[in-house]
C-alpha cells in the first residue's frame, strides 16, 4: 500500500504542445503536463475494451479538384501519376507536405490540410496524425475539436505516438467540454510506454494523485525519475518530493523500476513517412516534435481548471506553475 502524498506535492502543468509549424506535433501531459522532449515512441496496440473506438469522420465532397492526376498539381513534381491517381496514401501525404513546408511550391495550408486529409482518408497514421493536429490548431481548416479527436484516435490506435499524447491532453483538458481523466489517463500510458517524455511526467502527476487512475507513488516516482534523466528540473524536484514520502522499500522498488524500464519499440510506419528518395528533397517526414510552450500553457490551463493555482496560461514555468 503506497504512503500517503507529500503534503503539497506541486504537480506540474500538464503538457499539451501545439506545433507552431504545420508539421510539429502536439503535445501535453495530464493533470499539469511539463513540456518534455519529443518521443521517441512505439505505437502500442490499444485496449478495446477499455477505449471507445473512433469513428471514421466521412469527407466532405470535394468540389475543388484537389485529387487528380500529379501533373495537375505543381506539388506533385516528380511523384507518380498512377501514385496519386491510383490513391497512393504516402503521395498524397507527400503532395500535402510539399504545401505545407513550401517545398517547391507557395505554402498553402488550405491545400495541405486537402491533402493530408485524403491521405488519412486511406489510413495513413502519420497523415491522420497530421490532419487531426490541423483540426485541433485550425490550420488550413475551421479549427474543430471533434474531428481532431476522431483523428488521432484513428491514428493512435495505429501506434502513432503523437496521436496518444496529443489524444489524451484533449481528453485531460475537456477540449470538448467533457472530461474524461480514464481514457487520458490510458493515453498518457501509451504515449509513455514508447518513451514520449511530456506523457512520462503527466502519469507522474496522475499516479501521485490518484487522477484517472489508482494511486501509486511508486509508480509516479518511476516516471518523474525518468523524465529527470533526461535533465529536466522540474521532474527531478517531483521525482525527490515523492521520493521523501515513501517508505524505504518502496523507495527501493521505485528505483529498481526506474532503472530497469525500457521503452517498448517505436512502430516506424505509424510515426513517420518513408517516401521514396525520388520523390523528396529531404528527410522522411516525422510526427514526433514538440512545442515546449504551449505545452506548458495546456498543463497551467489544466491545473487551474483542477482547482490549482497555477497563475496565468502563460507557457512560463513560474513559481506558481511549479507549486501547484
Amino acid at each position: 500500500m503506497d504512503a500517503a502524498p507529500p503534503p503539497q506535492p506541486a504537480p506540474a502543468p500538464l503538457a499539451s504542445a501545439a506545433p507552431a509549424d504545420a508539421n510539429a506535433a502536439a503535445s501535453g501531459t495530464i493533470a499539469s503536463a511539463v513540456p518534455a522532449p519529443a518521443a521517441a515512441a512505439s505505437a502500442e496496440a490499444t485496449d478495446a475494451d477499455t477505449q471507445p473506438m473512433a469513428v471514421q469522420p466521412t469527407a466532405a465532397k470535394d468540389t475543388t479538384g484537389a485529387v487528380a492526376p500529379a501533373d495537375a498539381s505543381p506539388a506533385s513534381a516528380g511523384i507518380s501519376n498512377f501514385a496519386v491517381a491510383g490513391g497512393d496514401a504516402k503521395a498524397l501525404f507527400e503532395i500535402g507536405s510539399r504545401y505545407a513546408e513550401s517545398r517547391g511550391v507557395k505554402e498553402d495550408m488550405a491545400a495541405a490540410a486537402k491533402w493530408y486529409e485524403k491521405s488519412a482518408e486511406l489510413g495513413f497514421a502519420p497523415a491522420e496524425y497530421r490532419i487531426g493536429n490541423f483540426y485541433e490548431k485550425g490550420i488550413g481548416v475551421a479549427r474543430d475539436i471533434k474531428k481532431a479527436k476522431t483523428w488521432y484516435q484513428l491514428s493512435a490506435a495505429q501506434g502513432n505516438a503523437s496521436g496518444m499524447h496529443n489524444l489524451a491532453v484533449l481528453f485531460a483538458m475537456a477540449a470538448d467540454g467533457v472530461t474524461d481523466n480514464e481514457s487520458a489517463a490510458h493515453w498518457f500510458q501509451a504515449a509513455a510506454d514508447v518513451g514520449v517524455k511530456d506523457s512520462q511526467f503527466n502519469l507522474g502527476i496522475l499516479a501521485a494523485k490518484g487522477v484517472g487512475m489508482k494511486q501509486n507513488l511508486e509508480e509516479s516516482y518511476k516516471w518523474f525519475a525518468l523524465v529527470a534523466k533526461t535533465g529536466d528540473k522540474d521532474a527531478a524536484a517531483k521525482r525527490d518530493e515523492i521520493a521523501n514520502a515513501l517508505r524505504p522499500e518502496q523507495l527501493e522498488r521505485a528505483r529498481a523500476a526506474a532503472e530497469l524500464w525500457k521503452a517498448k519499440p517505436l512502430d516506424a510506419a505509424a510515426n513517420s513517412a518513408d517516401i521514396p528518395e525520388s520523390w523528396q528533397d529531404g528527410a522522411p517526414q516525422t510526427t514526433a516534435s514538440i512545442d515546449m510552450k504551449k505545452a506548458v500553457e495546456n498543463i497551467q490551463r489544466i491545473l487551474n481548471k483542477n482547482g490549482y493555482d497555477a497563475g496565468g496560461a502563460d507557457g512560463k514555468m513560474g513559481q506558481k506553475t511549479k507549486t501547484a
